[in-house]
């Protein structure tokens, strides 16, 4: 076993180091990419500047390259003022994944900064300035968060930039002399150091700088309105206020329409309640009055006589749905504003009954008058004969006839008020009883 592993670990070492090996080659290939594409044309440029396949980035000095001495691998590319008059390849020079500075200041590159920019993970700073380069600034820009300083002015670019406000570490922006276009960048103003973006055609208000920025920063776009550059902004137009209130109002709409609805469901709700239970209301009526005869029924005696009373008053009331307003009121001077539901609310006390219904003794005003109440029941009289009579006995004037004070009249029952008397009744004088027992006498006088 010793002899195999003897022979094995050279050729484990042999393909360790190739696979490493591959790996240089594949960054060092993508790095003379980038640097030919730089320097097509340039007639200065000698094997002094490495940037060839035979010779190492880190440990052949080539022009431009620092390294980490560590991991031996690219960390900055700085070519300034080289004279560089070729095209900008970047998804050749992020080929090397721990590039951090990449620097082309004061060359002649053309060309654009592709999508491929947001392969340089690690990238913190980036100058292109001073060149021809020109196109839009990608969407990948907000992939960079590790990116510190930004320099793309003097050139050529146009469009607008995109949102990099997810870069927060953001201490530097200079854009000045270019072509862009659309709103101030949305960037995050209270880290910002350096900021440029004059001569351009931006537009639209000036947002908060916080103070750190004065209008030299902002000069050169005649589009820009605000405080900073003494330029009144115009009211916002209506589809600009549509826009940016447009939550709001989805909101109250959805609001008014969930409130809406919920009227609707209620009302649906109280008419099905209402068809299901259409007598709810009177028999509501019915037990209120009920109750309030039954405890204004009150006496001083006798009071097992009284819930009586209480059921009798009731039924009248109820069956002649106008009892409130039907009491005909008689010449007596004792019934001078009497009222049908003073009679329901007064203390009374049964007296007797008769043949043809009860009679009841009626305290009003504290005790202050009283009055004698008939109830008839059942007497083969009809109301007009019954109204007819009641005239011609208040017109009545003798010793021996009470006189009248009111009565009521419906189709099932008759009532007839009068002064009450306390000696008793013709019956019981003649009879010398004080209970009552079918008597008839109390209403032959009306016959």
């Amino acid at each position: 076993m010793n002899r195999v592993s003897v022979r094995i670990l050279p050729v484990l070492i042999f393909l360790l180091f190739h696979v490493s090996k591959s790996e240089d080659e594949e960054v060092k290939r993508s790095l003379v990419g980038f640097m030919d594409k730089l320097a097509a044309g340039n007639v200065g440029r000698d094997q002094s500047w490495g940037w060839n396949m035979s010779s190492d980035p880190c440990n052949g000095k080539w022009i431009g390259v620092s390294c980490d001495k560590l991991s031996k691998s690219v960390k900055k590319v700085v070519l300034d003022e080289l004279n560089l008059t070729g095209v900008l390849d970047i998804g050749f020079a992020c080929k090397a994944s721990s590039l951090s500075v990449l620097s082309l200041h004061s060359n002649n590159v053309v060309g654009s900064i592709s999508e491929e920019i947001g392969n340089c993970k690690h990238l913190t700073h980036l100058y292109v300035s001073g060149n021809q380069i020109s196109g839009h600034l990608p969407e990948s820009l907000k992939q960079l968060s590790n990116l510190k300083r930004f320099d793309i002015s003097n050139n050529n670019f146009s469009g607008q930039v995109p949102d990099i406000s997810q870069i927060s570490g953001l201490i530097t922006f200079f854009a000045q002399n270019n072509q862009l276009t659309g709103e101030v960048p949305n960037l995050d103003f209270s880290h910002l150091l350096q900021l440029n973006i004059s001569n351009n055609n931006f537009s639209g208000p000036i947002p908060d700088v916080k103070g750190r920025f004065s209008a030299d920063s902002f000069s050169g776009n005649p589009g820009l309105c605000g405080e900073l550059v003494s330029k009144p902004c115009p009211p916002t137009p209506p589809s600009k206020r549509k826009s940016n209130h447009s939550s709001i109002k989805r909101f109250f709409i959805y609001s008014g329409y969930a409130v809406l609805g919920l009227i609707v469901v209620l009302f649906v709700a109280f008419k099905l309640v209402s068809k299901m239970k259409p007598k709810n209301d009177k028999e509501a009526v019915e037990t209120n009055t009920s109750r309030r005869s039954y405890k204004t029924s009150t006496t001083t005696s006798n009071e097992s006589k009284i819930a009586e009373n209480k059921s009798e008053y009731s039924i009248s009331s109820v069956e002649s749905g106008v009892a409130l307003s039907s009491l005909v009121v008689l010449t007596s001077p004792t019934g001078q504003g009497l009222r049908f539901e003073d009679l329901l609310r007064a203390p009374a006390e049964l007296l007797g009954k008769g043949k043809h219904g009860s009679l009841y003794k009626v305290m009003l005003d504290n005790g202050v008058t009283t009055l004698a109440v008939k109830r008839i029941k059942d007497w083969s009289v009809d109301s007009e004969e019954f109204k007819r009579r009641m005239k011609r006995l208040d017109q009545t004037r003798h010793p021996s006839v009470l006189p009248s004070v009111a009565f009521y009249c419906s189709q099932q029952e008759k009532l007839l008020v009068y002064e009450y008397q306390p000696n008793g009744s013709l019956f019981r004088l003649l009879h010398g009883n004080f209970i009552v027992t079918n008597s008839t006498s109390d209403f032959d006088f009306i016959t």
